[in-house]
């Protein structure tokens, strides 16, 4: 085997210049002589800054009283004062990158997902998403990094997965429940990916798990004679949509009220989850709670609201890829619900 080196790239795309005390002192010197006020306009790709005119003794001594950690490493060895100073006259230092190191497989080997997790640039969530892989997809791994990803082959293109959600062995198949309801203490579980992880993670078959990854709105709308199929009197139905179309609420609350009365003559007891709070996604928290705000004000007043979102945010959450939990999480949300409804 083989290692490599892999640097993270900085978020921070900002150009620094580094000026040395005595071109700032003449600098300072100049521009008090003339009085004049200089600007300047920075290269491509850096945004524009004035000039600050500074007084270099009172420079100093900031620097002088300021913390270690804002001297550059240099001045800190050899106790020369060199420092970076912005444009915008701010003193600042450069972001610490992070190295990873990848170790790269003689042979390369299979592997296959055990949830549904996104694929990136990066072995970090902080890069870009190229894919996500659906439960139980295979792929071939070529290396290792030493903070827990896989570095995969996509179109030739070297990407990388988290290692917690993938496994050597395949998993077995998510199979939904397609038997009628039996007893009225029954539950029928409604959603997209995260219902499907959820029913992984729990394995509990005595239930109606009616659930598909990357599915939302039209997909409801098209599967919603389905839940009273399988219910009868005292049958408790938990709907868990929304993360996968935000902008389709009022939509949503229309579909489901349309159907309450049904519901409720079939003697169901219905509940609206809220939309579970995320990571580093294509999503935001903020947009959730637009959307569950919207949800919760209009749903009809018999749909029970269970609050899984604040549930989340204050018990704590654990997710690969920003979207998808892990097993602990999925089984104390389902726990939660539990306790919600009985």
């Amino acid at each position: 085997m083989k290692a490599t080196k892999f640097k993270k790239s900085s978020k921070l795309n900002k150009k620094v210049i580094v000026i040395p005390v005595a071109i700032l002192s003449a600098l300072t010197l100049s521009l008090i002589s003339y009085g004049s006020y200089v600007s300047y306009k920075e290269s491509a790709n850096v945004r524009y800054a004035e000039a600050a005119t500074l007084d270099l003794a009172s420079y100093k001594a900031s620097i002088e009283d300021s913390s270690a950690d804002e001297l550059s490493e240099d001045s800190a060895d050899t106790g020369e004062l060199e420092d970076t100073l912005l444009l915008s006259g701010r003193v600042d230092q450069e972001e610490e990158e992070e190295t990873y190191t990848v170790t790269w497989y003689d042979d390369a080997i299979p592997l296959y997902s055990n949830n549904n997790v996104n694929v990136r640039l990066g072995p970090d969530t902080s890069y870009d998403v190229v894919t996500t892989l659906a439960y139980g997809t295979q792929v071939v791994a070529t290396g290792q990094t030493d903070n827990g990803w896989y570095a995969l082959d996509y179109d030739g293109q070297t990407v990388y997965v988290i290692d917690a959600y993938m496994q050597d062995t395949e998993p077995e198949p998510l199979v939904i429940d397609t038997a009628p309801v039996e007893s009225s203490s029954d539950i029928i579980f409604v959603g997209d990916s995260r219902t499907v992880g959820m029913e992984y993670a729990v394995k509990n078959g005595d239930y109606t798990w009616l659930c598909e990854v990357g599915k939302g709105y039209y997909w409801l709308k098209d599967n919603i004679d389905s839940i009273d199929d399988y219910a009868h009197e005292g049958t408790k139905v938990i709907i868990n949509l929304g993360v996968n179309d935000l902008g389709n609420a009022s939509k949503y609350i229309e579909l489901i009220n349309s159907y309450i009365d049904l519901w409720e003559s079939k003697g169901m007891e219905v509940y609206y989850s809220a939309v579970t709070p995320v990571g580093d996604t294509t999503v935001t928290n903020e947009q959730i709670e637009t959307f569950n705000s919207a949800l919760k004000s209009g749903l009809d007043s018999r749909i029970k609201w269970i609050d899984s979102y604040n549930y989340l945010m204050q018990n704590g959450f654990s997710s690969s890829d920003g979207l998808h939990y892990n097993n602990a999480t999925y089984t104390s949300l389902y726990n939660y619900y539990i306790s919600v409804i009985d």
